[in-house]
Formats: structure tokens, sequence, C-alpha cells
């Protein structure tokens, strides 16, 4: 590489364009993690407006009446109404996940058994559409929050288990050698060693899941009722009320956004505790 090749790379990467080393793209500051997105919101909203002005309001509503639908929502609360069983469905299946998936990964990575069954079930587990999968839990299950919130943890449970498997085999092996040969049990290299080493994998599979499992409370309540956004969305396109589908879909848009914040810090304080990284 000549010098002038490598000053331009040096440019690029401290404009935050491209990196050579994928651990320094990591934003290091609250201005890199905030500013970035605000400019891209911004940009985006002044896009949209612009659109409307060729495009028919029942096609394309003025983000102006967006905002203003969402804060009179917000005001009267409308919104937290319907955000609330959404929200807490989603949760309760992203926790639901989180138990049965994380123990499953720790052992199909260490059972070669286990993983020859398993993993072609958890596979299958992922082209039965969720559409599919709802008539059967009220079935079984019945009308109300429970089913919704297992739909939620069917959807959240893919991405979970496989990045903890995929994070335990992928640890370097002289490690725990190393743990074994110096007496540590099974428990206490688990627990001591191949957790928090695999721990930037597993929580990673655990953020997506749980802004997954939010696409799953939607379905849920599209197929079995419900009191939350979903519904809200089916009342309004029956109405035909462009502008309350793009508030609905705004709001979600927002709580996506907020527990990727959320499942983003923990993470990083996560790792800061049990690999030594500064947030």
């Amino acid at each position: 590489m000549t010098e002038q090749q490598t000053r331009r790379g040096r440019l690029v990467a401290r404009a935050g364009l491209w990196s050579a080393y994928p651990a320094r793209t990591r934003p290091v500051s609250l201005v890199a993690r905030v500013l970035p997105p605000l400019v891209a919101v911004l940009v985006a909203l002044l896009t949209w407006w612009l659109l409307t002005r060729v495009t028919p309001a029942v096609l394309l509503p003025d983000p102006v009446a967006v905002v203003s639908r969402a804060a009179r929502w917000m005001g009267s609360g409308i919104a937290w109404r319907y955000v609330e069983p959404t929200l807490v469905a989603a949760l309760l299946g992203s926790a639901l996940s989180i138990a049965v998936a994380l123990p499953l990964g720790f052992t199909i990575a260490h059972s070669r058994l286990l993983a020859a069954v398993a993993e072609p079930f958890i596979a299958f587990s992922q082209t039965v559409p969720l559409v599919a999968i709802a008539p059967l839990l009220v079935l079984w299950i019945g009308y109300g929050t429970i089913p919704v919130a297992v739909l939620c943890s069917v959807i959240a449970f893919f991405p979970m288990v496989t990045t903890t498997v995929v994070g335990l085999r992928g640890l370097d092996m002289r490690v725990i050698e190393t743990a074994w040969l110096d007496g540590a049990g099974a428990w206490r290299r688990l627990v001591h060693v191949e957790a928090p080493m695999a721990a930037p994998a597993v929580l990673a599979g655990v953020r997506g899941g749980v802004v997954l499992s939010m696409t799953g409370a939607i379905v849920g309540e599209f197929v079995m009722g419900g009191q939350g956004l979903g519904v809200l969305l089916t009342q309004s396109q029956q109405a035909v009320d462009t502008v309350g589908v793009f508030t609905v879909l705004a709001l979600l848009a927002i709580i996506a956004a907020v527990l990727v914040s959320l499942m983003g810090l923990v993470e990083r304080v996560a790792n800061r505790n049990l690999q030594g990284e500064h947030l």
C-alpha cells in the first residue's frame, strides 16, 4: 500500500465512513451516537414532507399531520392505552424466550447429540409463518396476552439461541483448556470463562430478539385480537385513516428505537462488567 493510500484510509477512518478495524467503528461519545441518527431522521422527515407535495394525502399524509395526531393521542392517553398491551406482551415473550433460548443454546454448544437433534427443529421453527402459528395458539391457549406473548417468544427465540451457540462455538479453546487444566469444573468454566467471553454474541442476539418480539405482538393482535397497537392499526386501515396508520407506525418505530437504545446500554454495561470494556 502506498503512502497516499494509507493517508486516504486514515482520513476516511477519522471521518467515520470506513475502518479496516471493525472494533474501531463503535461510537465512543454521546455526540457520535446521537447526532448521526438525529440528522438521518431530519433528512427523512424533510424528504417525506417534499414527497407529500406531489402525492395525494390518502396515499402519503403530511408528517405534520402525523406528528399532530401522535401528540393528540399522547396528550389524551390514547397512545399509552394501546401501547401498554403490546409492550407487555412483547416483554413477556422476550423474557420467556430468554429463559428457554439461552440455556438451550449453552446446552447445544456442549452436546453434539443435542445439537444434531435440536438444530434442525430450531431452523424449521423459523420456516413456519407466524400467521399459521397464531390460530393454533388460540386453540391451545385461548385469547389474551398470554398467547400473544408466546407468539412473541417464538419469533425472538431463533436469534437468541443461534447467537448463543455461535458465540460459544467461537471461543478460544486454549482458554477453556487452560481453565480445565487449572481444575475449574464445568459450572465454574461456564460462569467465569465461557459466559463472559460469549457475552457480546449472546447479548446481541437478545437485543435482536427483544426488538423482533414487537413484530410478534403486532402479528398476534392482527390474528388473535387484543387491545394493543395491532388493533389500532387494523381500525385505522378499515377506516381508510392514512394519518392514523402512519401514526401507529411512527409509535412502533419510536418504541423499537427506545428498546434498541436500552438494550444497547444494557449490552455495553454487561460487557464492561464481564470483560472490562469501557462504555
